[in-house]
């Protein structure tokens, strides 16, 4: 392994704090981390990191060298990008990050269409709800819910918006209840929405993740605010949207991929791809297609 190869593991401990974050971040065992830092250290007899009841933080001779070392890095990941850039070859592998709900409602169901128009592209779909760097090459494309992209360097599409309503289970809806069970959403942007429409109600339950709480609200727990898109991918799933108004949403769904790949012809293909397969989803996720319950909630 050579010496710029060692880089990313500095800068991963460096800004993760922790064996495992950095672990993590580069997709290696924990213990890898620690003998490339260690090898790298014994190698120039200093200490770039020291142990801290938190993880690990830099040293002096560490804090002074770190600015180079992500100049470096950087220089490196740019001619990566540029070199990859002129790939014009329909072979290899292009990654894609996503997030789970979207990978096993609208993705994951399109990969034998895919693999049939492109045989030899292999696409490794790296599913999570974190965000993937793509200006790290951590990710070649990423289909992210966004209300815009943050990150500069990168082409955007817009797929379309992301409506969202309030959902209950005809199992919940059916029942006698005192006061209303309220699922809630850790990423929510207007936390009280259901004091505007029910005089009795109490959260039970706060989730990091969507999928689960569309589960939760299909199996009767409660009503939840949720996505159309990610109901209404699943017909007949028991779920029925209440006829009540909702702040508009302002996350959409965006396709994004860094600009040096703009000419790599596996990319642009397995853009162009996702882009056809999906805009026909428009009416899922803009609750066009809504399965409203038609009687009063109790």
């Amino acid at each position: 392994m050579s010496i710029e190869d060692d880089f990313q593991y500095i800068l991963a401990l460096s800004e993760t704090g922790s064996l495992s974050g950095a672990s993590r971040r580069l997709n290696v065992n924990h213990t890898t981390v620690a003998r490339r830092i260690q090898a790298f250290e014994q190698k120039f007899n200093v200490r770039l990191f020291e142990r801290v009841p938190k993880g690990y933080q830099l040293t002096s001779i560490g804090h002074s060298i770190l600015p180079d070392i992500a100049q470096l890095r950087e220089q490196q990941l740019n001619i990566e990008r540029k070199l990859v850039g002129q790939d014009q070859l329909l072979s290899g592998e292009v990654n894609l990050t996503l997030t789970p709900e979207l990978a096993n409602d609208y993705v994951v169901p399109a990969l034998t269409e895919f693999n049939r128009r492109y045989p030899n592209i292999q696409l490794n779909l790296i599913i999570g709800s974190n965000h993937k760097d793509l200006y790290a090459r951590e990710a070649d494309i990423a289909l992210r819910f966004t209300p815009a992209p943050s990150q500069g360097d990168l082409i955007g599409k817009k797929l379309f918006p992301s409506q969202w309503g309030i959902y209950a289970s005809e199992q919940y809806l059916t029942q006698e209840v005192n006061n209303h069970r309220i699922l809630l959403w850790q990423l929510e942007a207007d936390p009280l929405w259901y004091q505007t429409h029910f005089d009795n109600a109490q959260p039970i339950a706060k989730f990091d993740q969507l999928g689960p709480l569309v589960t939760a609200t299909k199996n009767g727990l409660g009503i939840a605010k949720l996505p159309c898109g990610l109901v209404e991918a699943q017909k007949n799933n028991g779920l029925f949207r209440l006829n009540l108004p909702v702040v508009p949403s302002i996350w959409s769904l965006w396709l994004l991929y860094h600009s040096d790949l703009k000419t790599t012809a596996k990319v642009k293909v397995a853009k162009d791809f996702l882009i056809e397969h999906l805009s026909a989803f428009s009416p899922q996720f803009s609750g066009e297609n809504s399965r409203y319950w038609q009687r009063e909630v109790k």
